[in-house]
């Protein structure tokens, strides 16, 4: 998925994969909505506003507070959406897949070091996010993100290594429904 302060708006093979595999669309009907996408907005990007428009054209029957939507889907917190954050949320808003499918998507969501791991630093800021969008605005004591992952981590790593595989992720995930709640988006 998009990495915070990229530039090019071109989607990258294993995007291009992560959404085939994901979001139920074939690789030519994602590229076809993309390149539809950059000449609607050249940006790459939609703001709220604009962002609320296109998604009352693509979900008309959708009641769903729109701000809300917006606030949980713009992954790397830029205050826009771009079309991966975009097709993310039409791939979880379609409750794509099982729970596994939907795990193994959201662990690679938040992969940043592509190396098949969650470390520390990384579900630190997974769950800082999580924390922005659910409204918990004084991050501190039980709240505090850096002290939940080391409490995640040690729950969920059964190789010592400190940080979480896919699989660990998976399975933790699916054994204890509060990380669950905390970790997957429901947007």
């Amino acid at each position: 998925m998009p990495k915070k302060g990229r530039i090019h708006m071109d989607l990258t093979p294993k995007e291009c994969d992560l959404l085939t595999a994901n979001a139920s669309f074939t690789e030519q009907e994602i590229q076809e909505w993309h390149a539809d996408f950059l000449r609607q907005f050249p940006s790459g990007t939609l703001d709220k506003k604009t962002f609320s428009d296109y998604y009352q054209k693509l979900q008309p029957n959708d009641e769903t507070d729109i701000e809300q939507i917006f606030d949980r889907v713009d992954i790397n917190d830029d205050g826009t959406i771009d079309f991966n954050e975009l097709l993310a949320l039409i791939a979880v808003r379609k409750k794509f897949g099982n729970i596994e499918q939907r795990l193994d998507f959201v662990f690679d969501l938040w992969d940043d070091s592509d190396d098949g791991k969650i470390d520390r630093k990384e579900l630190t800021n997974w769950i800082s996010a999580m924390y922005y969008r659910a409204g918990v605005m004084d991050q501190k004591n039980e709240w505090d993100p850096k002290k939940r992952a080391k409490e995640i981590i040690a729950k969920l790593d059964i190789s010592g290594d400190k940080k979480l595989s896919k699989q660990e992720f998976i399975n933790g995930c699916k054994n204890d429904p509060v990380i669950y709640g905390l970790l997957v988006p429901h947007a």
